[in-house]
């Protein structure tokens, strides 16, 4: 099953669910780098920015851009080459085992001819165990994927057998799956798979054992009359007989029923109609659902993944879409009573390395905003009102850069350039960036604040009116 992975040369109209994967593994990548990782440089860094702001046309494309560049720089890409190529030869081998598993189950179900077989249970040893799984499988549907499934063993032998990068690729290929509704696909793809493998294994050793041995067919019971067994070989002859194979008649029924004591009694011809009989069933019951079932899972599968977009409204991305819109590099800070004016800026920067706890700072609330906020008193809050407090704070932020800051700024104030100025200062040291706009400040002056806090490279996906909102982005990001 191949997901199939442009090259970086590709144009950005052609992006498809492995970049998207390839993206998600290198934003993993970053923030807890792999084993054997080449490291990536602030240069890398810069670089990949700028190759996505120069060649991609919208933020999901500036995106996968910048993943292509920075994966070919950390050896990612090679990695996920290796991965998909060892991925590919472990299903190969888990489809040989299958189909050998068949072989040997319809062989050792015939025997070696010495002794009749019972056509009752010939049948349902080679077609109960697939029947009842199958039922299970359908059963399912509703539900979340099992654990247990063939599809999670191929992606565990995946993740510990496919090289370097195997358990970064393999858990950003699960979350992106599990995102884009694809995760019971592929599993169900793999399944049906395998299970189509070993069907298509049991119809080989069944025609194999009827070519080279000859088999006497019967049918053997205490109770219960001919009629009835008569009325089920009809019966699950009705459908394969649709497809051209012969159905045993009455006599033929009544000859099986008779050899048990006398294996003379049942003549050639009779032989041959139950070998075709048995044949049919299992490929029409046992083969051919599951490889229809088998396509459409592809189906479905390959709909997935063609619709599949990053959301890059998360707060995960928030912070690079932001740092890669060119209004991050090309837009700059106004004064209060002045309009953009385009100037340049090279603000909406953050530092990739800051791992430190969750910040929460007040910059010069008013008497009138009650705080400290009691939804925020899980994480370490400040307050800055003074030019002295912004310079503490910058150092605090210096000495130990938090993963996730959260700025709350009064909302009736105007955004001036100083107070922008020390607000994108702060942003900087940071990984990920919001800012609470708390008080009453009237609507207009909330949007002036947006665009404003735009121009910082904060996106207004990580701007809250509320702390409930902003308790929630800090959480997520801790």
């Amino acid at each position: 099953m191949s997901l199939n992975h442009q090259q970086t040369a590709q144009p950005a109209s052609r992006f498809v669910f492995s970049d998207r994967w390839l993206a998600e593994s290198v934003r993993l990548g970053l923030l807890s780098p792999a084993p054997g990782c080449l490291p990536i440089t602030p240069q890398q860094h810069t670089q990949a920015e700028q190759l996505a702001r120069q060649h991609a046309s919208d933020p999901e494309q500036r995106v996968l851009r910048w993943a292509q560049t920075l994966a070919h720089s950390s050896g990612q890409l090679q990695g996920m080459h290796i991965w998909r190529q060892r991925s590919a030869w472990m299903l190969m081998l888990m489809l040989v085992l299958a189909f050998s598993a068949g072989v040997s189950v319809a062989l050792g179900i015939l025997g070696d001819g010495a002794s009749p077989v019972n056509v009752v249970w010939a049948l349902g040893a080679l077609l109960g165990v697939n029947l009842l799984m199958l039922m299970f499988w359908l059963a399912t549907l509703v539900m979340t994927p099992g654990e247990l499934s063939p599809g999670n063993v191929w992606l565990w032998l995946s993740r510990h057998f496919g090289g370097r990068d195997a358990v970064l690729l393999a858990r950003s290929f699960a979350t992106l799956s599990s995102r884009a509704g694809i995760s019971r696909w592929w599993m169900a793809a793999v399944t049906h798979l395998l299970w189509s493998s070993l069907a298509l294994g049991a119809l080989v050793g069944l025609l194999l054992a009827l070519s080279l041995r000859s088999f006497v067919f019967v049918w053997e019971t205490t109770i219960l009359p001919d009629s009835l067994f008569n009325t089920l070989v009809q019966g699950i002859g009705w459908l394969p007989a649709q497809l051209g194979f012969a159905i045993p008649d009455a006599d033929a029924v009544g000859a099986a029923g008779a050899a048990g004591n006398d294996v003379s009694a049942q003549t050639s011809a009779q032989r041959v109609l139950w070998a075709g009989w048995l044949c049919g069933a299992l490929l029409v019951y046992g083969v051919l659902p599951r490889l229809l079932l088998l396509l459409w899972s592809v189906w479905q599968l390959r709909v997935g993944l063609s619709a599949y977009r990053l959301d890059i409204h998360l707060a995960e991305w928030s912070d690079l879409t932001a740092r890669l819109s060119p209004s991050a590099q090309s837009a700059g800070v106004i004064d209060a009573e002045h309009p953009i004016d385009g100037q340049p800026d090279q603000r909406g920067q953050r530092n990739l390395s800051a791992q430190g706890t969750p910040l929460v700072v007040a910059f010069e609330l008013s008497d009138q905003i009650v705080w400290p906020a009691t939804q925020l008193s899980d994480f370490d809050q400040e307050s800055v009102a003074s030019r002295q407090q912004r310079i503490n704070t910058l150092a605090r932020l210096d000495q130990s850069p938090p993963r996730a800051l959260l700025l709350v700024c009064d909302a009736a104030q105007t955004p001036d350039r100083g107070s922008l100025s020390w607000l994108a200062d702060a942003s900087g040291r940071a990984l990920h960036v919001a800012v609470l706009l708390a008080g009453q400040g009237t609507e207009s002056r909330r949007q002036l604040w947006r665009q404003q806090l735009q121009t910082l490279g904060i996106l207004s996906a990580a701007v809250f009116d509320d702390e409930s909102g902003a308790q929630r982005w800090l959480e997520a990001h801790a």
